[in-house]
């Protein structure tokens, strides 16, 4: 028993520092994230309320409108990144499964399984993955919306 034991310590500490790591890229990527939804709130916000007061007309009503619709899907991206994964039966998802506290003292008292925890870090690695995509994808949108507010500003001061 003392041998399983010792294997089965042995294959959690193999998987406890790659779990860490995951783990802080996804506190990283949500920081990230809820930051930038923020910044493309308020620029959505202040954008809207200077167009409504310059009048744009032709070209740069219609830079206007393309910088808008970046700035939305910049949070749309960015709030499917922040909003959580419930998906999954591992680690609080399983604690709140649980139909009752001695099943959880059971489950949480039984001895742990390797693929269980490998499959874990592959579900978090995922998850980490994914929030990164659609905050790469929020950022180039934000770009290109920063490009076509340029355009409108440029487009409105020839058009006076």
């Amino acid at each position: 028993m003392t041998i399983h034991n010792y294997e089965i310590n042995t294959a959690a500490d193999s998987t406890a520092q790659p779990m860490a790591d995951v783990q802080a890229q996804i506190a990283r990527v949500d920081t990230k994230a809820s930051i930038l939804f923020g910044f493309a709130l308020a620029a959505l916000t202040g954008g809207t309320v200077i167009v409504s007061k310059a009048h744009l007309h032709g070209p740069s009503a219609v830079s206007a409108a393309i910088a808008a619709d970046m700035l939305c899907v910049a949070l749309v991206l960015l709030g499917l990144a922040i909003r959580p994964n419930l998906n999954g039966n591992h680690g609080f998802l399983r604690w709140a499964a649980a139909p009752d506290a001695s099943k959880l003292h059971t489950d949480l008292h039984a001895v742990s399984d390797v693929q269980e925890r490998v499959a874990h870090l592959y579900a978090m690695a995922r998850s980490a993955r994914t929030k990164y995509q659609r905050v790469r994808l929020a950022v180039d949108s934000l770009g290109v919306a920063l490009a076509f507010a340029l355009l409108t500003a440029i487009l409105a001061n020839l058009g006076r």
